[in-house]
């Protein structure tokens, strides 16, 4: 009994020992971890507006940006703008961003042609406008001296693009408002033509822009209502909803710059138009009156 007691416990001892060693090795072993780092850096299709931030009359100063805009939204919509405020386009005078005037106390400069003598017309800031800061000299009168609207009329103005990605820009009028003489008229009557001007000349000064910039409608079709030469637009071709005016094709931002060395400048022209359709004519059988409209443009997500 004894000598099988001895057998049954060495055998016991055979067997336990090797299994607690696997247990202690299974325990001893280091547990594995992993620390993750993901560096992620994209860049947003991004499109910057600027022109002023209010009306001349209102106290508006110029080089300002209205409309930060993601091109994140569907295609077709207009994009994503983290600005709430809307701005006005300018006059570029001067070397500097003259905010336009909103019009109502302004008039059209006028030209006397076919004097016999004198009759230069001197157009003082602000310009495009008939005040009381302009002058003439006196004239000689005769059988064909007339008067005449100065450089046919033209309403100008202009806002800045700055963009990394191709975008697209939709018009669409609105606060028509008519007056006096004036109140047969209508969209009908104001020509409208719409051009991008890549840079500035030397002129532009300090402010020159388009330095580091390219055509944004090169890959696109570009100005598609207003374009010059074209057929004749005017506004009433962009009463309703609003319609798409450019198609653009890749980012204003040619090579490393500031914003406005990598803008581009949408300019826009209208001139007055009687009615039956002759350009760009104004005669004292018209009376007097006004005739005016908000244009506003939108960037949209091509």
């Amino acid at each position: 009994m004894k000598a099988g007691w001895e057998f049954t416990q060495k055998r016991l001892a055979r067997d336990v020992l090797p299994l607690i060693s696997l247990c202690m090795m299974t325990i001893s072993s280091p547990v594995l971890a992993s620390v993750i780092d993901r560096p992620f850096l994209r860049a947003n299709a991004v499109v910057i507006v600027f022109g002023a931030d209010g009306f001349q009359e209102e106290g508006g100063i110029g080089g300002i940006v209205t409309d930060f805009l993601f091109l994140d939204t569907a295609a077709g919509t207009a994009a994503t703008d983290l600005i709430a405020d809307d701005g006005v386009t300018i006059n570029f005078n001067n070397q500097q961003f003259n905010p336009i005037q909103n019009g109502e106390e302004s008039g059209i400069e006028l030209d006397v042609t076919n004097a016999t003598f004198g009759g230069v017309f001197t157009s003082a800031a602000p310009n495009q406008t008939l005040d009381a800061a302009d002058s003439f000299t006196a004239f000689g009168l005769s059988d064909d001296t007339d008067i005449e609207l100065l450089n046919n009329g033209n309403r100008a103005s202009r806002f800045f693009v700055a963009s990394n990605a191709a975008f697209d820009i939709y018009g669409s009028v609105s606060n028509v408002q008519t007056s006096g003489d004036f109140t047969a008229l209508d969209l009908s009557n104001i020509r409208y033509r719409l051009r991008v001007q890549t840079t500035g000349n030397a002129g532009a000064g300090a402010n020159r822009w388009g330095e580091d910039a390219q055509d944004p409608s090169v890959g696109g079709d570009g100005v598609v209502i207003g374009q010059q030469p074209g057929p004749l637009r005017t506004l009433a071709d962009l009463d309703g909803p609003p319609v798409k005016v450019f198609d653009g094709g890749r980012k204003t931002a040619a090579r490393n710059g500031t914003i406005l060395s990598q803008a581009v400048s949408f300019q826009s022209r209208y001139n007055l138009r009687q009615a039956g359709g002759i350009l760009n004519v104004y005669d004292f059988s018209q009376g007097v009156g006004s005739i005016s409209a908000d244009v506003t443009y939108t960037v949209f997500t091509p």
